[in-house]
């Protein structure tokens, strides 16, 4: 499981790097990826819930997705077709 888990690790940093995401967003998306909320990512990340969520829409709009269930979806696929 830990080299898959690896692989997988690969394949979403891939396509935030493919997405063009920032440093912050990469990080948003790993904790999206996680399942949490933009209110527990805003505390653990020290910011406003209004910024991360203005991050989120960023992201979600450089990987081409409407929001955290689309994103999830992307990558659950791929691990569906491995």
């Amino acid at each position: 499981m830990g080299k898959n888990l690896g692989e997988f690790q690969k394949h979403i940093q891939s396509h935030f790097e493919k997405w063009g995401l920032t440093k912050t967003e990469c990080e948003i998306g790993m904790f999206i990826l996680r399942g949490l909320s933009l209110k527990q990512i805003a505390e653990k990340r020290g910011t406003s819930e209004t910024t991360t969520r203005q991050q989120a829409l960023s992201l979600y709009k450089k990987a081409a997705v409407d929001g955290r269930h689309q994103l999830s979806a992307f990558f659950i696929e791929h691990l569906l077709n491995s």
